[in-house]
């Protein structure tokens, strides 16, 4: 008898706590009118042909010479 009314009070707690935390869940959201509150964000730049703009690249390296085949 007691175990059952401990079982039962303990679901009426949890759900209880479960309510709880989606209220303030809900509530910490908001209704959607804050949205004003972000600075606006600057437009994205792209830059295209990045690679044709370049130089080609130095070559300091000697060669190495190779073994010739038989």
């Amino acid at each position: 008898m007691i175990k059952t009314n401990m079982i039962k009070l303990v679901r009426k707690l949890v759900v209880l706590a479960m309510l709880v935390v989606a209220a303030t869940g809900a509530f910490a959201q908001g209704r959607g009118g804050d949205k004003g509150k972000r600075p606006p964000k600057e437009p994205v730049k792209v830059i295209e042909n990045r690679k044709e703009n370049r130089p080609p690249p130095k070559n300091d390296r000697p060669k190495q010479d190779k073994p010739k085949r038989p």
